[in-house]
Formats: C-alpha cells, structure tokens, sequence
C-alpha cells in the first residue's frame, strides 16, 4: 500500500494566493468612507451631487467599485445612488431642517457606513399684499359675496389662501380660497360691523379688515 504525504503549507503562503488589491484575503474589512462634501444645503426642488470615495482602514490604499445603498431616506427626499456618488434632490414641498441619510458602502470584500446630512433651508419669496376691500353696505337680511385679492410684485399671489375670518356677521366660505359670503340677518342691528380676514401663504401671514354697514331700506 502507498502512503500519501501531505505538505502543510505556511497560512501566510495560503493566504496570499487569494486574490490581489485591497480585500485580497477572504476576511471582510473596513471601508472608510469620505463624503464630498460630508453635508449638503439645498431649498425645496434643488438637487445636487455627492461624491462617496473609501479607503481601507488604517491605510491609504483607495478602494473602487463602490456600492451605495441609501437606508432611511426622509420622505422629504429623493437619494439616487450611481458607483462613487449620490445625487440628492429635495422635495419642492420639504419642510425647512436638517435630514440624516445614512449610507451602506461595499465593495468586493469590504464594507462601510456613512451618514450624509441635508439641510433644507426656507424657501425664500416676495412678501405678498392684500389689496384694501371697499366698505360694504347691506340691509338686515341680505347677504354679499366677497372675494379678495392678494398680490405679490404686481401678479395674483395664487399660493395664498383666506386661513380665518372674525367678526359679528354670519361668514361662509366657500370653495374660492379667496372667496366667503356675507350674511346679515334679518333681526341684525344696523350699525358698522368690521371683519379680520386672515391670509397665508404659508409662510407670511396678513390680516386685512374689512367694514361692513348695515342699514335700514331707506
């Protein structure tokens, strides 16, 4: 009968034919990973790129072919990932803070985490106006419709909406945002009434008064 002999190799030789470049042994390592810039400030409907780049840990050696993969992303915001970056937009209705993304990084071999940080700033606009109402006049019983007109450099501000109304007439409003209806009633006392009408736009708020007569059938 032939014996076989058996050769134990050195584990440093076993490990080296596994491979060259950065993760050449079988064990997974770290990923450093560098974020370009590491925190981003955006407005509502801006987007814009981030570059994502490792090293492994506790050397200079770079890694390439990196995969991102975004976990948590705030509903706020859109994160797509390509190899090596990540472009980020903000919703056009994110409300203003500061969102955290964190971030999965591999590569063959290794893997990484990141978190990226989005600052959502106020989205900046011209104050907005609300055009003085003329004095109404009504008679105990009879009611008007009104409609304001807010106005932002000269055009109808269309994103603003009538929030409130107060006052000691009976108001309705309707499906106008920028619409309500008047009643007097028919027992109302004759004198001067003055309404608040509050506006927004969501940001900006502006109250407008607005004098309402009612009087007698002369």
């Amino acid at each position: 009968m032939r014996r076989l002999s058996t050769v134990l190799l050195p584990a440093a030789l076993l490990l080296s034919s596994c491979g060259t470049g950065a993760f050449s042994n079988p064990f997974i390592q770290t990923i450093e990973v560098t974020l370009n810039p590491s925190a981003v400030t955006l407005p509502p409907g801006s987007s814009t790129r981030v570059q994502v780049t490792g090293k492994v840990s506790g050397t200079a050696e770079t890694v390439t072919g990196l995969n991102i993969t975004p976990r948590e992303v705030p509903a706020e915001l859109t994160v797509t990932p390509s190899t090596g970056a990540l472009t980020v937009a903000v919703q056009s209705g994110a409300a203003p803070g500061t969102y955290s993304v964190p971030l999965a990084v591999t590569a063959t071999g290794g893997s990484g985490t990141a978190v990226l940080a989005v600052t959502v700033t106020p989205t900046t606009r011209t104050p907005y106006t609300v055009k003085p109402i003329t004095a109404l006049t009504l008679e105990p019983g009879q009611q008007r419709r009104v409609s304001i007109t807010p106005d932002r450099a000269g055009e109808l501000a269309t994103d603003v909406r009538i929030t409130g109304i107060t006052g000691a007439l009976s108001v309705t409003r309707d499906t106008d945002p920028l619409g309500f209806t008047i009643s007097a009633a028919a027992t109302q006392t004759v004198g001067a009434y003055v309404l608040q009408i509050t506006t927004s736009d969501g940001t900006q708020t502006v109250t407008t008064p607005l004098t309402v007569n009612v009087e007698e059938q002369k």
